[in-house]
């Protein structure tokens, strides 16, 4: 059990502050995804998954309709939510609502349906399935996994002036440590990146250090090809004694209960209308043969 001063990133529900994540070198155009500039820290990925809803609170797709957030902090039904398809605030959108969602279990992990699936122009991320049962003993130790001193991306609110929609920026962080933490009455497994000053053994550019509102946004790592998994949810930030941390409700241990609920509420994925056009003129030449149709 961590036996350090936490203070859970909660804010009551219905109500939403402004608050910014706190970005070593924080500079517009690396940091803010809708800066729309070559110099973003994720211009390489795909980030039109992860969008934020009206009222503040973060959704992370895990399929074409299912998404992840936190328990503390999670869009209501009814929610209406943008996603971009690309990092350009004037580009491509699509707005959806949220039709439900549940906890999982008793942690701080929340998953949810839309109330239409989104297109493949939208991405959806892979997430952690490796258990994790201990720190550094035994075969599911977090100093044999996977996310070990894994350099992460973390995203939070930006100190920039945004629309809600488009309030995201993206800081660094270096997971290196692992536990239980409890925080107002919820007992979870934690990734936990320390915050560490400049030069220190796990600094990295950009390092960050959420806030109050940062909730529910995700921590993603490189999969080694190209791709983002998604590691965990915001879920709190906290003093080890010596250093300020960041806490993220860890997703690998609870990785059968999130594709049992992909399963259970699979839908076909929305057709083209391009497509749709398609099949209606080859539609067209089957009733009509006698007319020249050009596909």
């Amino acid at each position: 059990m961590w036996r350090y001063s936490l203070l859970i990133l909660f804010l009551a529900q219905g109500f939403y502050l402004h608050a910014a994540i706190n970005i070593d070198a924080f500079s517009t155009l690396e940091n803010d995804r809708f800066s729309n500039d070559a110099q973003f820290i994720m211009n390489q990925y795909d980030l039109s998954g992860v969008a934020i809803a009206n009222n503040g609170r973060f959704v992370t797709m895990v399929s074409n309709n299912v998404f992840i957030s936190a328990h503390h902090f999670y869009p209501a039904n009814g929610s209406s939510v943008t996603f971009y398809a690309t990092n350009d605030p004037s580009g491509g959108s699509a707005v959806r609502t949220v039709q439900s969602s549940q906890r999982i279990g008793t942690t701080d992990i929340r998953i949810g349906i839309l109330s239409a699936p989104l297109s493949s122009a939208y991405q959806t991320y892979n997430f952690s399935t490796e258990d994790i049962t201990s720190f550094s003993t035994g075969p599911n130790a977090f100093t044999r996994s996977d996310i070990y001193l894994k350099n992460a991306y973390i995203l939070g609110r930006s100190p920039s002036a945004f629309a809600t929609s488009q309030d995201l920026a993206v800081g660094r962080n270096v997971i290196d440590n692992f536990g239980n933490a409890t925080v107002s009455g919820t007992t979870d497994l934690a990734a936990i990146s320390t915050v560490n000053n400049n030069g220190d053994t796990n600094y990295v550019t950009h390092e960050a250090q959420l806030t109050v509102g940062d909730s529910s946004a995700p921590m993603f790592i490189d999969d080694g090809n190209g791709e983002l998994t998604m590691v965990g949810t915001n879920w709190f930030i906290g003093n080890d004694g010596n250093n300020d941390i960041n806490g993220q409700s860890y997703l690998g241990n609870y990785d059968t209960e999130i594709q049992n609920y992909i399963v259970a509420n699979t839908v076909p994925e929305p057709m083209d209308f391009a497509l749709w056009l398609g099949i209606l003129a080859l539609f067209g030449c089957t009733r009509h043969q006698r007319r020249s149709c050009h596909l």
